[in-house]
């Protein structure tokens, strides 16, 4: 079921709304090679960051040359599907992983010869290491065969000839199971690419005025958030199913098209804490809540949303009060946004949840 939404997220991605638009769109089929590097704090792991993940990915693109299309942020954007595979160099432990991702791409800068964009990815990975108990206990890093993968990245490119052209780029990877199962460390994996973008047809991008900024100024945000999270088996205990579920608002002040920052709120259940306390003895509290600080990218219908967060509960079941939390969202319906949110305390990832939002103009 999650699985068949996800998907259906994933071709709205792609395809955005069937608008009628007499203007020609821009497809792409690019191809790339990202060579990366392993980012983790944790001790247990700094013998994996001696090994650098490289990776090679297809994309299909569309840039649609329209008016609309541009009004969005004053600048086009390109949406499409990646084929990835990545070889995380050490065969044995840590192995490969295939990934399907949907991305977004606006363009900051656009130029006839220079072209500057920013991606946000988000899709599934296939990965064929686990974490053993017996003979792979040192990879913490992932635990189910399919889990989530979020990417953020600016890419630099250059117009070889009509074309042709080439882009390095600069991305930050992460691949996680959302928090479904232990141990979910997650991985985190920052790196450098280069590619070639071939247009498949002759059209290019107009550049258009652009439009002073003329919407409301304060937003109410909304976000909800649910994922299932599994608990993992023991000598005394079954593998136990939980829920994670909550709500996480904010009043956003618009700096312009693309800033917005404001206070937020968020509360939520984690069934996991319920499971810990049973099986342990420990006081942490399931359901929690915090205070934070909120700011939002604001590209066309990606939304990019990082927040600084405090626990005003006790007992969370962490030893420090501070977190973050990050929202990867695409807007399906006008005001209306889907997508994921990742929660995280420093470089570990807690867990990956399902989202939908809202941004109700004042």
């Amino acid at each position: 079921m999650r699985a068949g939404i996800f998907l259906t997220l994933l071709i709205n991605t792609v395809a955005g709304r069937a608008q009628p638009d007499t203007t020609n769109a821009t497809y792409t089929l690019s191809g790339r090679f990202l060579y990366s590097a392993i980012w983790t704090e944790k001790g247990l792991l700094q013998p994996f960051t001696q090994n650098h993940p490289w990776s090679l990915q297809v994309d299909f693109g569309v840039l649609k040359n329209s008016r609309q299309a541009w009004n969005y942020c004053n600048c086009y954007s390109q949406n499409g599907l990646s084929l990835g595979y990545t070889n995380f160099s050490n065969p044995k432990k840590l192995g490969q992983a295939f990934t399907i991702s949907g991305f977004v791409e606006p363009y900051l800068l656009l130029r006839r010869k220079f072209q500057l964009s920013l991606r946000g990815s988000a899709g599934l990975a296939f990965v064929n290491r686990l974490y053993d108990s017996l003979n792979n206990r040192e990879n913490i890093f992932f635990s189910t065969n399919m889990s989530f993968a979020l990417g953020l990245g600016i890419n630099l490119s250059w117009q070889l000839n009509e074309k042709l052209k080439l882009k390095t780029s600069a991305l930050f990877n992460h691949i996680s199971n959302g928090g479904r199962k232990d141990p979910n460390e997650g991985m985190n994996f920052p790196g450098f690419g280069v590619g070639l973008d071939y247009n498949l047809n002759e059209s290019r991008p107009q550049r258009r005025p652009v439009e002073k900024f003329s919407g409301k100024p304060m937003q109410f945000a909304v976000h909800a958030f649910v994922n299932q999270r599994t608990a993992w088996a023991d000598k005394n205990w079954p593998d136990e199913k939980a829920w994670v579920v909550g709500a996480n608002l904010g009043l956003i002040k618009r700096l312009g098209r693309l800033n917005g920052i404001g206070p937020g709120v968020e509360a939520y259940y984690d069934g996991i804490n319920d499971v810990v306390r049973r099986r342990s003895g420990q006081l942490t509290q399931a359901t929690t809540a915090a205070v934070n600080i909120q700011h939002y990218l604001f590209f066309g219908k990606l939304l990019f949303g990082q927040q600084l967060a405090w626990f005003v509960t006790p007992n969370t079941g962490f030893s420090k009060t501070l977190f973050q939390r990050y929202f990867l969202e695409y807007e399906v319906e006008q005001n209306w946004y889907a997508g994921f949110t990742l929660k995280a305390h420093g470089d570990h990832s807690d867990y990956l949840a399902f989202t939908t939002g809202y941004f109700l103009r004042r």
